[in-house]
């Protein structure tokens, strides 16, 4: 590796100096994610209060699933609590304090978490329409986690187009003013 590419990639790690806040036509994905992540949310902390294992729409949970699991409450807030994370992550990909976090850092997270999103839709959506495993889940709750991946996938990658071409138009406006 050379020195220039060096410098290239320890300024990819680093913060934007001045960072913006995306407008509403190109952050309406975000926006709709962070609400679909704190729903999300409020429903598994709902379920902790009671100590219920499980997600409105889903499927019941059986008795070998509670003795399955030491802390009920603690896992509905540790589930809930990655809700938040992910309501700020999304957040975090158009506000201007986002900009503070180093962009691969940040693609890594909204990438990893449709990921994993996807993978659980998957597997909602393969119960719903074959009904190969343990009937309940509901229509609602399939359409609602479909409709959230694709919001969670446009933001990020409009998060991923949109920083690569604002560095490119911040350097050519910075160089036609010098």
């Amino acid at each position: 590796m050379n020195a220039m590419a060096a410098v290239h990639a320890a300024r990819r790690w680093r913060p934007t100096r001045r960072p913006h806040a995306v407008p509403l036509k190109w952050a309406w994905p975000a926006y709709l994610s962070a609400v679909d992540q704190l729903v999300y949310a409020a429903e598994k902390g709902y379920y902790a209060t009671q100590g219920r294992l499980g997600i409105p729409g889903g499927p019941p949970v059986t008795a070998s699933q509670y003795t399955d699991t030491s802390n009920v409450a603690l896992a509905q807030w540790t589930l809930a609590s990655l809700g938040v994370f992910s309501a700020l992550m999304a957040l975090a990909a158009v506000r201007p304090w986002g900009g503070l976090i180093p962009r691969p850092l940040l693609l890594l997270g909204l990438w990893g978490t449709a990921a994993l999103a996807a993978a659980s839709q998957v597997h909602v959506v393969r119960e719903v329409l074959l009904g190969s495993g343990p009937a309940g889940w509901s229509g609602r709750a399939a359409v609602q986690g479909v409709v959230g991946l694709c919001l969670w996938l446009a933001m990020a990658w409009l998060f991923t187009r949109r920083r690569g071409q604002n560095t490119t138009a911040t350097v050519q406006t910075a160089r036609g003013t010098e």
